[in-house]
């Protein structure tokens, strides 16, 4: 009795110790977008999601401001964005100082918008 569970427990070990190892290395893709390019990607298809979403549409809109807009714009393909942002996501760390740097940048935006609201209201 006591044997089986030795032997349990030794074979629960060794695929704890097995399903931790290294094997599963990210490998950097061939065609690795830059840090700074990607930033600038994830601002416009934040961008794009955000005037995507108010109606109503102009039914032309995917297919001005879409994805194809984003390859043409930044000479990337779609393979390309998507492995670079799965390489990314990998190392938390990069990935949100990315997106905190994408943040910034809205905010930025945001806040000019905002200021030229007001002044449009009161022109002096």
């Amino acid at each position: 009795m006591r044997t089986s569970v030795y032997i349990i427990l030794c074979l629960v070990a060794t695929s704890f110790v097995l399903s931790c190892s290294t094997t599963g290395a990210v490998e950097k893709p061939d065609n690795l977008i830059k840090e700074s390019l990607m930033e600038r990607v994830l601002y416009d298809v934040m961008v794009l999601e955000a005037m995507n979403s108010f109606t109503p549409k102009n039914p032309n809109f995917e297919a001005v401001y879409g994805n194809p807009y984003l390859y043409k714009k930044y000479g990337i393909d779609s393979l390309q964005l998507v492995q670079s942002d799965q390489y990314y996501a990998k190392f938390p760390r990069i990935y949100s100082r990315m997106y905190s740097n994408v943040i910034k940048r809205m905010e930025k935006v945001k806040d000019s918008l905002t200021e030229l609201g007001k002044l449009q209201k009161n022109p002096q």
